[in-house]
């Protein structure tokens, strides 16, 4: 299987959400199914617990849309406040795009640790230290906050696990104050033909769509 460099797999992410920006339903539909035969294959359930999560948030969005877009209004509409088949297909496709984009997230996600996204985000932003920007106080700073984060997530989950016992809660206490000292080193691998291929294919397929 090919791995692809992180670096071209966060290039790649940000030319295929402005790709997904301007596809079409049934192009966001064919390319959906695609991509959850990919999440099944590689036995990725972290887009699913995504998915469950924002449930809420896709049927409001959805209504938004359904209720609020003007056009031809659905027929034998039993209220009197209706919904426009503009609004549908508009709803569908703006669901589509954010589930898309959530999937291809959630596959560069998984297939990447923390410090391989970061340090491939360091490496792509290092042209904007020339405007002025520390692009390694940025990876400094997200490591640390993306550390603190799994850190107090692990702190509850232990806590949720412990016993009524005092000493067991006191000892994870001071177990985890020991693990305050953190490091971490920016790894930077070169890029192969492959890597040069995909982007050049998905940025392609950016213009194709741009211009038709």
């Amino acid at each position: 299987m090919v791995i692809l460099n992180t670096k071209t797999q966060l290039i790649s992410f940000f030319l295929f959400a402005l790709t997904v920006n301007v596809l079409h339903l049934t192009v966001l539909i064919f390319l959906m199914l695609t991509l959850l035969a990919l999440l099944v294959y590689l036995n990725n359930s972290h887009f699913f617990r995504l998915m469950r999560r924002l449930k809420w948030f896709y049927l409001v969005m959805l209504l938004i849309f359904i209720f609020n877009t003007p056009g031809e209004h659905v027929t034998h509409w039993p209220f009197s406040f209706k919904p426009t088949y503009e609004g549908l297909h508009t709803g569908v496709e703006q669901v589509l795009r954010i589930a898309v984009m959530l999937a291809a997230l959630s596959m560069v996600l998984t297939q990447n640790t923390r410090q391989q996204l970061i340090s491939g985000l360091y490496f792509l932003m290092q042209p904007l230290s020339y405007l002025g920007l520390d692009v390694k106080c940025f990876a400094a700073r997200l490591w640390l906050t993306l550390h603190y984060v799994e850190l107090q997530q692990s702190n509850q989950e232990k806590k949720s696990r412990l016993s009524s016992n005092i000493g067991d809660y006191l000892s994870n206490i001071f177990d985890d104050e020991t693990h305050d000292d953190v490091a971490f080193t920016l790894d930077n691998p070169k890029q192969t033909w492959v890597d040069y291929m995909v982007i050049g294919a998905i940025s392609l397929i950016l213009i194709v769509e741009l211009v038709l």
